[in-house]
């Protein structure tokens, strides 16, 4: 069999990915870019062309040489680095099951380290500036209502961006119990339950549209009648936060966006009490681990309000305990 690249790349995307792992088309296709940038690098790195390279040009070394190219020449942080690097783990696990007599050389490759980096602190909303943005969405225009919908809909659901703007009408049950059907990561699907404000709202915004409860239409669209996207998302919510932040400058203070309403509900349902369990099950995290993420942010929060309070309290004389104080007792306890 030849060593060139063409038929496990072609199986890797047409049957593994697609007919196998079963992963959604914007994974498949940052699979695909990165098997792209990967490709150009080693082709220019033997000096030859694409479809001259082999499963020996892709080496482990050649793997460690483009991920430093990565980082320093086209400046992506570690992040985009390991993404890249899970990207060609997945390909070489597959080329290790496709063909044995690669298996060493992808164990080599999948010997490669993802690089350790700072988690980034965990921003979300408190109750007051979640009501504070409400508060000054004009719902009497047709972008106000459409706007609120969005923001109920993604406080409620904790749903990621891309989530969001995928789900149509049809996805909702307008009747009780009221709920949510959202396709996940993976495909999986989940069911979220409704508050009936936030259906009330979904209902406002569909009427404005003059769109049935019962249509197989996108449930958000654009100024063109066109389905939101997650860039579209992204800039409804900046905007709304600079029209709620002239009154309220806290919001000033970081970078919000789709996501930040994810933590924002998932801290205020924990919060509130709700199981941890629920929460993962709510928000579709495939591990209890992504969620507990959220106890420690919780705890730290509580931790350095305990703080704030200590300097309420009455302090405590100097001089530790009586016994320490009496130096005779430790003169007698020295001499036993």
């Amino acid at each position: 069999m030849p060593n060139n690249l063409a038929s496990p790349v072609r199986n890797f995307f047409e049957h593994y990915l697609t007919g196998e792992k079963g992963l959604s088309s914007h994974t498949i296709l940052a699979y695909r870019d990165t098997l792209k940038l990967l490709l150009r690098f080693a082709a220019d790195h033997h000096r030859k062309s694409c479809v001259d390279l082999t499963v020996e040009d892709i080496s482990a070394e050649t793997v460690r040489l483009f991920l430093v190219h990565l980082e320093k020449i086209r400046g992506n942080g570690v992040r985009t680095r390991n993404t890249r690097l899970a990207a060609i783990h997945s390909f070489f696990r597959y080329l290790a099951y496709w063909e044995p007599r690669f298996l060493v050389a992808s164990q080599e490759v999948l010997g490669i380290p993802f690089k350790r980096h700072a988690s980034p602190v965990m921003g979300y909303l408190n109750q007051e500036e979640m009501v504070h943005l409400f508060s000054h969405i004009d719902t009497g225009t047709s972008q106000g209502k459409r706007d609120e919908a969005v923001l109920r809909l993604i406080y409620n659901t904790g749903a990621r961006a891309q989530e969001l703007v995928s789900l149509d009408v049809n996805h909702i049950r307008f009747s009780r119990p009221y709920l949510v059907h959202i396709l996940g990561k993976g495909r999986k699907e989940r069911t979220c339950p409704l508050w009936s404000e936030t259906v009330d709202s979904l209902k406002n915004h569909l009427e404005e549209r003059h769109v049935k409860t019962s249509d197989r239409a996108p449930l958000f669209v654009n100024a063109k009648g066109q389905r939101l996207s997650r860039f579209g998302l992204r800039h409804l919510i900046t905007r709304r936060v600079a029209i709620a932040a002239k009154t309220s400058p806290t919001l000033l203070t970081r970078k919000i966006g789709p996501h930040t309403f994810r933590h924002t509900t998932a801290m205020h349902l924990l919060q509130s009490g709700v199981d941890l369990n629920m929460i993962r099950s709510w928000l579709g995290h495939s591990s209890i681990e992504t969620t507990h993420g959220y106890v420690e942010l919780d705890l730290e929060m509580k931790q350095k309000t305990l703080q704030s309070c200590k300097n309420l309290l009455p302090k405590m004389e100097k001089g530790g305990p009586s016994w320490q104080q009496d130096q005779g007792i430790l003169d007698w306890l020295a001499r036993l």
